[in-house]
């Protein structure tokens, strides 16, 4: 490409000069020309052009002119630019010849093959040199984007292989020693991670706990059970007391069997929403209607204790969310509330909404929790003193507090001893309307 463009700039500038020398010779005479081209050589040698004259019946012909050329062997016209290819012309042909015709002869502009060569072949060198030095910075700066761009995702990589290793109980600390890295190329993959890791990490525990509560908790209703079972078996009396007594045992054996089979049922509850197995349906709920609902379903076990419910809402307000799991997480703190307040006392249901957040308080005037304890009751099967001596099992509120994870809110509380606790449902408040 390099010789054929060579080529063809010569054959351009010739054929322009041609056209030049031409008009110059037909519109005034040879003598003008000869003084154009005697008197302004430089551009002729320049270009390596050397101007010949031929008689006409003549074959010799004499440079006039131009560049300092001696004379081809072979007749001039022999050398015709364009009477064949530019393969042939720059590989054997030494000159690139135009005629311009006179009224007595032929003046022929005569130039070397590929004249201009060293020239084009200097400023292409020139320029293959720019293009590669260019080429060199656009490497380095490429290899300097993709290795800084890179790096994080082999570290990422090398401690996540680090993490697979590791005890499950500590999958997140040690994936978690990139944590410095805040700022960092693809942090937010690794905090997306850690995130994902974190959750892991709490369905393990949450399986752990589970597996816990089956080994040690149900071992009560479990031991009831065989002792009835013993008792009814090995007691040796009349027929219609040991038909009393297998009554009984029977009895103590559906009632510890339901028990068991509630807490069972509670737990699988707890692990299905930590594990994510309960996937929530969000819409829009008015929140009026839901909390009427709750309250209607406890009226009668209020009324039992001359409890007084109370909702403060306004009718209309909307929040986004699963209304049964909603549901579920207002039954269990309204049932504690009811149980843990005292006959007279008064529960409270409220719905409001600020710049930050919109929330759900239950409210009570019940006994109230110690400090120490209200970091400890949405654990599973914890159970303050205070709290033993009435029916439950401790999973009320921690499966309360998983729902509130699975619907993406917050669940806490503030208490003080006697003089009641207020249970705070928190959702952002881009989900209130």
């Amino acid at each position: 490409m390099l010789l054929y463009g060579s080529y063809r700039n010569d054959v351009k500038l010739l054929s322009s000069m041609q056209a030049e020398y031409q008009r110059i010779i037909t519109f005034n005479d040879d003598k003008k020309f000869l003084h154009v081209i005697t008197s302004n050589p430089q551009r002729l040698e320049e270009n390596q052009i050397a101007i010949f004259w031929q008689a006409d019946n003549q074959e010799e012909a004499k440079r006039i002119g131009g560049f300092d050329l001696l004379a081809p062997t072979r007749p001039l016209n022999t050398y015709l630019a364009n009477e064949r290819s530019w393969i042939t012309q720059v590989t054997s042909v030494p000159y690139i010849s135009l005629p311009m015709q006179a009224k007595t002869g032929t003046y022929w502009m005569v130039q070397p093959t590929l004249a201009h060569f060293p020239t084009v072949f200097s400023e292409w060198t020139r320029i293959g040199m720019a293009l590669t030095l260019l080429a060199f910075v656009c490497a380095g700066f490429v290899w300097k984007l993709i290795h800084s761009t890179l790096a994080p995702l082999f570290s990422l990589a090398h401690q996540l292989d680090e993490a697979s290793t590791a005890s499950l109980d500590t999958l997140y600390i040690a994936f978690n020693v990139s944590e410095g890295n805040k700022s960092g190329q693809l942090s937010a993959m690794s905090q997306s991670i850690n995130k994902l890791l974190t959750r892991l990490s709490m369905v393990i525990e949450s399986m752990e706990n589970t597996l816990h509560a089956i080994a040690h908790d149900l071992r009560t209703p479990l031991s009831r059970i065989r002792l009835s079972a013993e008792s009814a078996l090995i007691g040796s009396k009349s027929q219609t007391e040991s038909e009393a007594a297998l009554k009984s045992a029977l009895t103590d054996c559906l009632e510890s069997s339901e028990i068991a089979n509630q807490m069972l049922t509670t737990l699988m509850k707890i692990n299905d929403e930590a594990a994510g197995r309960s996937m929530p349906s969000f819409h829009s709920i008015d929140v009026k209607d839901t909390l009427e609902k709750v309250v209607e379903w406890y009226e009668e076990a209020a009324e039992e204790k001359s409890i007084t419910l109370i909702i403060d809402c306004q009718k209309g307000q909307q929040l986004v969310s699963d209304e049964s799991k909603l549901i579920q997480v207002l039954v269990n703190l309204l049932d504690n509330a009811i149980k843990f307040t005292p006959e007279d006392g008064t529960v409270v249901l409220a719905y409001e909404v600020d710049a930050k957040s919109a929330r759900i308080t239950v409210s009570d005037t019940g006994m109230g929790i110690a400090e120490e304890h209200q970091t400890l009751i949405f654990s599973r099967l914890f159970r303050t003193e205070q709290s033993r001596s009435t029916e439950g099992y401790g999973l009320g509120l921690s499966l309360a507090k998983a729902i509130t994870t699975t619907i993406r809110g917050e669940l806490s509380v503030t208490s003080e001893l006697g003089k009641g606790s207020i249970f705070t449902l928190r959702f952002p408040q881009k989900r209130a309307a």
